[in-house]
């Protein structure tokens, strides 16, 4: 896989940058950090390709979250704690109106 930053990307024609990404997958940085990635894809495969891309997405949202309730100590309450914590909030979203 390979690197080019946005703004190496900007000087290089569209031709330059198409031929090479068809070889391979490219990551897109800037200021150094990863952006996005250009893959190549069939014309077929667009909508798959995309449904994928989301699926990913959603489950690398799900590790973070996991990880986030794992750090806070949140993954250790009991479902009554749960539920405990919904009525609090629910009484308090009450006293506010």
């Amino acid at each position: 896989m390979s690197t080019i930053s946005v703004s190496d990307l900007k000087k290089q024609s569209p031709k330059e940058w198409l031929k090479s990404a068809g070889k391979d997958d490219v990551v897109i940085t800037s200021k150094g950090q990863p952006v996005a990635v250009l893959l190549q894809i069939q014309a077929t495969s667009v909508e798959s390709t995309r449904a994928l891309v989301r699926s990913v997405r959603a489950l690398q949202a799900q590790s973070a979250l996991q990880q986030a309730a794992v750090t806070s100590g949140a993954s250790k309450l009991s479902m009554s704690d749960v539920d405990a914590e919904i009525a609090a909030t629910r009484r308090r979203a009450r006293r506010r109106k």
